[in-house]
Protein backbone atom coordinates (compact mmCIF):
# COMPACT_ATOMS: atom_id res chain seq x y z
CA UNK A 1 0.00 0.00 0.00
CA UNK A 2 1.44 3.28 -1.05
CA UNK A 3 1.60 6.48 0.94
CA UNK A 4 -1.21 7.97 -1.11
CA UNK A 5 -3.46 5.00 -0.50
CA UNK A 6 -2.76 5.23 3.23
CA UNK A 7 -3.68 8.92 3.24
CA UNK A 8 -6.86 8.21 1.29
CA UNK A 9 -7.74 5.33 3.64
CA UNK A 10 -7.09 7.51 6.65
CA UNK A 11 -9.23 10.34 5.21
CA UNK A 12 -11.98 7.85 4.43
CA UNK A 13 -11.77 6.39 7.95
CA UNK A 14 -11.88 9.85 9.53
CA UNK A 15 -14.81 10.80 7.27
CA UNK A 16 -16.61 7.60 8.23
CA UNK A 17 -16.00 8.20 11.94
CA UNK A 18 -17.00 11.84 11.60
CA UNK A 19 -20.18 10.93 9.66
CA UNK A 20 -21.01 8.23 12.23
CA UNK A 21 -20.67 10.82 14.99
CA UNK A 22 -22.81 13.33 13.03
CA UNK A 23 -25.48 10.67 12.38
CA UNK A 24 -25.39 9.57 16.04
CA UNK A 25 -25.70 13.20 17.25
CA UNK A 26 -28.54 13.80 14.78
CA UNK A 27 -30.31 10.65 15.94
CA UNK A 28 -29.92 11.70 19.60
CA UNK A 29 -31.26 15.18 18.79
CA UNK A 30 -34.15 13.63 16.81
CA UNK A 31 -34.92 11.24 19.68
CA UNK A 32 -34.87 14.20 22.13
CA UNK A 33 -37.11 16.23 19.83
CA UNK A 34 -39.49 13.28 19.44
CA UNK A 35 -39.59 12.74 23.21
CA UNK A 36 -40.24 16.43 23.81
CA UNK A 37 -42.93 16.45 21.09
CA UNK A 38 -44.52 13.39 22.69
CA UNK A 39 -44.58 15.08 26.09
CA UNK A 40 -46.04 18.26 24.52
CA UNK A 41 -48.72 16.23 22.73
CA UNK A 42 -49.61 14.42 25.97
CA UNK A 43 -49.80 17.75 27.83
CA UNK A 44 -51.98 19.24 25.08
CA UNK A 45 -54.20 16.13 25.12
CA UNK A 46 -54.60 16.41 28.94
CA UNK A 47 -55.43 20.13 28.62
CA UNK A 48 -57.93 19.44 25.83
CA UNK A 49 -59.55 16.66 27.87
CA UNK A 50 -59.75 18.90 30.97
CA UNK A 51 -61.26 21.69 28.87
CA UNK A 52 -63.75 19.28 27.30
CA UNK A 53 -64.79 18.09 30.79
CA UNK A 54 -65.12 21.71 31.92
CA UNK A 55 -67.17 22.65 28.84
CA UNK A 56 -69.38 19.55 29.27
CA UNK A 57 -69.98 20.38 32.96
CA UNK A 58 -70.73 23.99 32.06
CA UNK A 59 -73.21 22.90 29.38
CA UNK A 60 -74.89 20.47 31.81
CA UNK A 61 -75.06 23.16 34.50
CA UNK A 62 -76.61 25.68 32.07
CA UNK A 63 -79.04 23.04 30.78
CA UNK A 64 -80.17 22.19 34.32
CA UNK A 65 -80.55 25.87 35.12
CA UNK A 66 -82.55 26.50 31.94
CA UNK A 67 -84.75 23.47 32.66
CA UNK A 68 -85.42 24.68 36.22
CA UNK A 69 -86.19 28.18 34.92
CA UNK A 70 -88.59 26.77 32.32
CA UNK A 71 -90.26 24.60 34.97
CA UNK A 72 -90.73 27.61 37.26
CA UNK A 73 -92.08 29.64 34.33
CA UNK A 74 -94.59 26.93 33.42
CA UNK A 75 -95.62 26.49 37.06
CA UNK A 76 -96.15 30.25 37.41
CA UNK A 77 -98.20 30.31 34.18
CA UNK A 78 -100.34 27.43 35.45
CA UNK A 79 -100.86 29.18 38.79
CA UNK A 80 -101.76 32.44 37.02
CA UNK A 81 -104.24 30.55 34.85
CA UNK A 82 -105.89 28.92 37.88
CA UNK A 83 -106.02 32.26 39.70
CA UNK A 84 -107.48 33.96 36.61
CA UNK A 85 -110.15 31.27 36.33
CA UNK A 86 -111.10 31.64 40.00
CA UNK A 87 -111.30 35.44 39.71
CA UNK A 88 -113.36 35.03 36.52
CA UNK A 89 -115.74 32.66 38.33
CA UNK A 90 -116.03 35.11 41.22
CA UNK A 91 -116.92 37.90 38.79
CA UNK A 92 -119.45 35.67 37.04
CA UNK A 93 -120.96 34.68 40.39
CA UNK A 94 -121.66 38.37 41.11
CA UNK A 95 -123.43 38.75 37.78
CA UNK A 96 -125.62 35.72 38.50
CA UNK A 97 -126.61 36.58 42.08
CA UNK A 98 -130.31 36.40 42.85
CA UNK A 99 -131.92 39.80 42.17
CA UNK A 100 -132.38 40.73 45.83
CA UNK A 101 -128.73 39.99 46.69
CA UNK A 102 -127.50 41.63 43.49
CA UNK A 103 -129.23 44.95 44.14
CA UNK A 104 -128.31 44.87 47.85
CA UNK A 105 -124.67 44.63 46.71
CA UNK A 106 -125.20 47.48 44.22
CA UNK A 107 -126.69 49.66 47.01
CA UNK A 108 -123.73 48.85 49.30
CA UNK A 109 -121.22 49.70 46.56
CA UNK A 110 -123.09 52.92 45.70
CA UNK A 111 -122.75 53.93 49.36
CA UNK A 112 -119.00 53.24 49.22
CA UNK A 113 -118.30 55.07 45.95
CA UNK A 114 -120.78 57.96 46.27
CA UNK A 115 -119.29 61.33 47.11
CA UNK A 116 -120.32 64.84 47.92
CA UNK A 117 -122.31 66.72 45.31
CA UNK A 118 -125.10 65.89 42.94
CA UNK A 119 -124.57 62.81 40.85
CA UNK A 120 -126.25 60.19 38.70
CA UNK A 121 -126.01 56.44 38.77
CA UNK A 122 -126.23 54.68 35.40
CA UNK A 123 -126.89 50.96 34.85
CA UNK A 124 -126.79 48.61 31.89
CA UNK A 125 -130.08 48.11 30.05
CA UNK A 126 -130.91 44.78 31.74
CA UNK A 127 -130.35 46.12 35.28
CA UNK A 128 -132.15 49.41 34.53
CA UNK A 129 -135.25 47.49 33.50
CA UNK A 130 -135.28 45.26 36.59
CA UNK A 131 -134.54 47.81 39.34
CA UNK A 132 -136.49 46.82 42.45
CA UNK A 133 -139.22 49.05 43.79
CA UNK A 134 -137.83 51.70 46.14
CA UNK A 135 -134.27 51.27 44.86
CA UNK A 136 -133.99 54.96 43.91
CA UNK A 137 -134.67 55.85 47.57
CA UNK A 138 -132.14 53.25 48.81
CA UNK A 139 -129.40 54.66 46.55
CA UNK A 140 -130.33 58.21 47.47
CA UNK A 141 -130.04 57.41 51.21
CA UNK A 142 -126.64 55.75 50.61
CA UNK A 143 -125.40 58.88 48.82
CA UNK A 144 -126.82 61.19 51.50
CA UNK A 145 -124.74 59.36 54.11
CA UNK A 146 -121.68 60.52 52.12
CA UNK A 147 -122.94 64.10 51.79
CA UNK A 148 -124.25 63.85 48.24
CA UNK A 149 -127.20 62.90 46.10
CA UNK A 150 -127.61 60.20 43.47
CA UNK A 151 -130.39 60.08 40.92
CA UNK A 152 -130.96 57.06 38.70
CA UNK A 153 -130.15 57.99 35.11
CA UNK A 154 -132.58 57.28 32.29
CA UNK A 155 -129.62 56.51 30.06
CA UNK A 156 -127.91 53.11 30.09
CA UNK A 157 -124.27 52.10 29.62
CA UNK A 158 -122.40 49.17 28.08
CA UNK A 159 -121.24 47.21 31.14
CA UNK A 160 -121.94 43.64 32.28
CA UNK A 161 -122.93 44.52 35.82
CA UNK A 162 -122.43 47.15 38.49
CA UNK A 163 -122.89 50.83 37.63
CA UNK A 164 -121.27 54.06 36.49
CA UNK A 165 -121.36 57.17 38.69
CA UNK A 166 -121.44 60.58 37.01
CA UNK A 167 -120.53 63.77 38.88
CA UNK A 168 -120.35 66.97 36.85
CA UNK A 169 -119.71 65.14 33.60
CA UNK A 170 -116.95 62.99 35.13
CA UNK A 171 -117.67 59.27 35.03
CA UNK A 172 -116.44 56.77 37.59
CA UNK A 173 -116.68 53.21 36.31
CA UNK A 174 -117.93 51.00 39.14
CA UNK A 175 -118.77 48.04 36.93
CA UNK A 176 -117.85 44.74 38.52
CA UNK A 177 -115.25 44.21 35.81
CA UNK A 178 -113.62 47.61 36.52
CA UNK A 179 -113.69 47.00 40.28
CA UNK A 180 -112.09 43.58 39.83
CA UNK A 181 -109.47 45.04 37.46
CA UNK A 182 -108.60 47.77 39.98
CA UNK A 183 -108.14 45.15 42.70
CA UNK A 184 -106.69 42.42 40.46
CA UNK A 185 -103.23 42.35 42.03
CA UNK A 186 -104.65 42.20 45.55
CA UNK A 187 -107.15 39.52 44.53
CA UNK A 188 -104.40 37.48 42.84
CA UNK A 189 -102.29 37.65 45.98
CA UNK A 190 -105.21 36.55 48.16
CA UNK A 191 -106.16 33.66 45.86
CA UNK A 192 -102.49 32.63 45.57
CA UNK A 193 -102.09 32.64 49.35
CA UNK A 194 -105.28 30.61 49.75
CA UNK A 195 -104.42 28.03 47.09
CA UNK A 196 -100.65 27.71 47.19
CA UNK A 197 -99.49 28.76 50.67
Amino acid sequence: MTGLEKIINQIEEEARISSDEIVKAAQERAAGTLAQAGETCEALAREAEAEAVSVREDILKKSRSAALMERRKQLLAAKQQVIGQIIGKALKSLLTLPEEEYFALIARLAGIYAREGDGEIRFNKKDRERLPEGFARTVSEAAAARGGTLAISDETCQIDGGFVLIYGGIEENCSFEALFAAQREKLQDQVHAFLFA
